[in-house]
């Protein structure tokens, strides 16, 4: 048995607020996407009008009549903006805002009972321009979107629905009706309780297709960016690729010049030779670096990737050629060589450009000081001068990619230095630490071979 036409309200009016709150809800949940601002409002609205359909019997006749039907008149047209921007259209007020404006003003002259299908007809032609609307701004892009074709239909439908009910009052006008009691327009009601509950859903629907379709974008976009990295990147290996030959030709006739003096039977003054012999170690591991660093992305592969190929090094030693090549103190409290499982490529770079940042910044290039120690389970490394320091703000990013820190002086870097050193630290399982607090130290923690083995 179906219930009477004043409980069919009062669900109406139940299901009105139930929609309101959740479309609230969806909206404060993701208040980020657009629509969802005015399909709550038209939810609201629509709370409104059926609120004060089931206090027609409460309050002045005169004020349900207009308050429900301006209510319902302004949550269509919210529903109908709310369509458009879930749609990526551009909000459109002139006209539906009009037609709102037209029928509101209307509906004054028709507020006696006497005038029931007037009053019929106007609220009938407004829902149904509005749910056409809203329709039509739907179905433009509805092909491949289900969600939003249902929603386009149920407006649709909507409309026919209220088409119907203005053929009806024309040509068979309702007189006389005991509201809440007579059960005449029961299918009217029972009606807009299913298109409230469809256009709730709707809207849910709406939205998660415009979030799919958002992240669809978002992925095509990170697909593009994918490819043009990659792109980049292979140019920039080429690049590389072209460097490190074009470097292979000055670096071999530097050797070559090299040998060429010393061999001379002329006797040379000992700090001529030793310049010579400098020159020999720094453009022998230039070549070596840049074939293996330089070539078939090896060194993406190395440092990028993580890729370890250690074995056992002397520390001690790798610490004297390098502080040897710059020209720097190196002093080492230790009675026996030091060895560490490393890179015998990059292990020393890593002190490389340590003492080249600590040579380029010092007040006195003699105040430049390599210092190894040993702990129970580690080396410890110090690279100190009596520069100028490194602002505290500065420290948590010194070892980011690209990042330099701005002196008075232009030292011509580019911010890869320090990125390195960080990740061949990384590399060697070890640990970089700066303290400025007299002079600025660089300080290298590697772990000891029997660590890494136990």
């Amino acid at each position: 048995m179906l219930p009477d036409l004043r409980t069919t309200i009062l669900i109406l009016a139940i299901t009105a607020i139930v929609s309101a709150i959740i479309l609230f809800l969806f909206y404060r949940l993701l208040k980020e996407v657009e629509g969802l601002k005015y399909a709550a409002m038209g939810a609201g609205f629509q709370a409104i009008a059926s609120i004060f359909l089931v206090m027609r019997d409460i309050i002045d006749h005169t004020l349900s009549i207009m308050v429900s039907n301006i209510a319902y008149f302004l949550s269509m047209l919210f529903y109908y903006q709310a369509s458009r921007l879930l749609a990526d259209l551009k909000p459109a007020w002139l006209v539906p805002s009009g037609v709102v404006a037209i029928v509101s003003a209307l509906l004054v002259f028709y507020l006696d009972d006497q005038y029931l299908p007037e009053r019929i007809i106007i609220s009938a032609s407004c829902v149904a321009i509005l749910a056409f609307m809203t329709s039509y701004s739907l179905w433009g892009k509805a092909k491949n979107l289900p969600g939003r074709f249902g929603v386009a239909l149920s407006f649709f439908l909507i409309g026919i629905i209220s088409l119907g009910r203005l053929i009806s009052a024309m040509y068979d006008p309702v007189r006389n009706i005991n509201f809440l009691d007579f059960n005449q327009g029961y299918m009217i009601f029972l009606t807009a309780i299913i298109s409230t509950i469809i256009t709730t859903v709707g809207f849910i629907v709406l939205t998660s297709e415009k979030l799919q379709h958002q992240l669809r974008q978002q992925m095509s976009k990170l697909s593009k960016a994918r490819d043009i990295a990659h792109k980049s990147l292979q140019e920039q290996q080429h690049f590389i690729s072209m460097l490190s030959h074009e470097f292979k030709a000055p670096i071999a006739a530097i050797n070559a010049n090299a040998d060429v003096v010393l061999i001379l039977q002329k006797e040379k003054a000992p700090s001529v030779e030793d310049s010579l012999l400098r020159i020999k170690e720094v453009s022998g591991r230039l070549t070596t670096l840049v074939d293996r660093c330089l070539n078939d992305e090896w060194i993406a592969h190395a440092i990028e990737h993580n890729q370890s190929d250690l074995e056992l090094l002397s520390l001690t030693q790798t610490l004297k050629d390098v502080s040897h090549e710059f020209g720097v103190h190196f002093q080492s409290s230790l009675t026996t060589d030091a060895k560490v499982m490393g890179e015998a490529i990059f292990l020393p770079v890593l002190f490389s450009n340590l003492i080249s940042n600590a040579c380029k910044h010092a007040r006195q290039k003699d105040s430049v000081t390599v210092t190894l120690l040993a702990e129970a389970d580690a080396y410890i490394i110090h690279v100190s001068d009596d520069g100028p320091g490194i602002a505290e703000q500065h420290h948590q990013y010194l070892f980011d990619k690209y990042y330099r820190v701005d002196h008075n002086k232009a030292d011509g870097g580019s911010g890869l230095g320090l990125y390195f050193v960080k990740r061949i630290c990384d590399r060697h399982n070890g640990h970089i630490m700066l303290n400025c607090d007299e002079l600025t130290v660089f300080t290298v923690k590697l772990p000891k071979p029997e660590v890494l083995n136990a």
